[in-house]
């Protein structure tokens, strides 16, 4: 679970900080974004979720993760929907975020709301290697 340094205040930049730490597998990642908008929770708890996958706080909302997989090593995928969302994705070939339309429904969790929320969730990988 996400522990927000601002608990019951509302965020101010002074009481912000972005940062996010990678669990063992098996184990829901803890981040610390700042989001615009809270998006829905698509699960409550692990119960909602398919096998293997654990309901977890991830970027904007509570979501279904495998936890044994990198999000930020999946594919862009768009939906097959036709609302029209701008959202930000990893992409893996380039070692960075870049922007998508997401029409809103399907997809994967590679798909963040922001260039800043898929930066602090997805940092750039070429920067580790040296």
């Amino acid at each position: 679970m996400v522990s927000w340094p601002w608990e019951g205040r509302a965020p101010t930049p002074s009481r912000f900080q972005m940062s996010i730490s990678f669990c063992p597998s098996g184990h829901c990642p803890r981040n610390r974004v700042r989001c615009e908008i809270q998006e829905r929770n698509l699960c409550t708890n692990s119960r909602d979720c398919p096998k293997k996958m654990k309901c977890c706080q991830f970027s904007c909302g509570k979501k279904c993760l495998d936890v044994d997989k990198d999000v930020c090593t999946l594919p862009k995928v768009p939906g097959p929907c036709n609302a029209y969302f701008v959202r930000w994705w990893y992409d893996q070939q380039k070692e960075t975020c870049s922007s998508f339309i997401y029409g809103g429904c399907q997809g994967n969790n590679n798909n963040f709301q922001s260039e800043s929320v898929c930066h602090a969730i997805c940092p750039q990988r070429s920067n580790w290697l040296g």
